[in-house]
């Protein structure tokens, strides 16, 4: 599996940030010690570099998701519904689009219970909420329905499937 998550229930140490620049994008992890406490993309920082060994590590597996192992330590938090909705995002295969309404069919469930799931998903840089999309639409992301975060889902997506067509 490319992708492995410790979910971690006690952290300790210093909390810092660290820079993980992409598509002319910046992820923001914040972490206290080893442990990722928040995954958040940030638009208009032009002038994001890499931070650190671990902040390359997460920059060459997201330009290389699926073909590029990544072992992250991440807080546990959030409810009990939207860790199950979290790893149903996680089996979304690279460059694949899922719907609200079908995850929410396969968590007997409702599309807008999913779709909250995904709006407070603290990781949004590493559990790809992104390929959730609306039955009719693009559907919105990190909590904008219109924007520039809704711009950066479709360069995300757009991005993933060229990736998954050179696989």
């Amino acid at each position: 599996m490319p992708l492995q998550i410790l979910w971690q229930d006690v952290v300790e140490g210093e909390t810092t940030q660290v820079s993980v620049p992409m598509l002319d994008v910046e992820l923001k992890l914040t972490m206290l010690g080893d442990v990722i406490m928040d995954a958040s993309w940030v638009v208009g920082n032009d002038s994001a570099r890499l931070s650190s060994p671990f902040a390359a590590e997460v920059q060459r597996y997201l330009l290389n998701p699926g073909r590029t192992s990544l072992h992250v330590k991440l807080l546990s938090q959030g409810s009990a519904y939207a860790k199950r909705v979290w790893d149903e995002l996680l089996a979304i295969p690279v460059g694949e689009v899922q719907t609200y309404s079908a995850l929410a069919a396969i968590l007997n469930s409702g599309p807008r219970a999913v779709a909250g799931a995904c709006r407070n998903n603290p990781y949004a840089g590493i559990i790809p909420c992104h390929r959730v999309v609306a039955k009719a639409g693009i559907g919105g992301f990190m909590g904008q329905a219109h924007g520039e975060f809704v711009a950066l889902k479709r360069r995300l997506l757009e991005f993933e499937r060229d990736v998954a067509v050179k696989a």
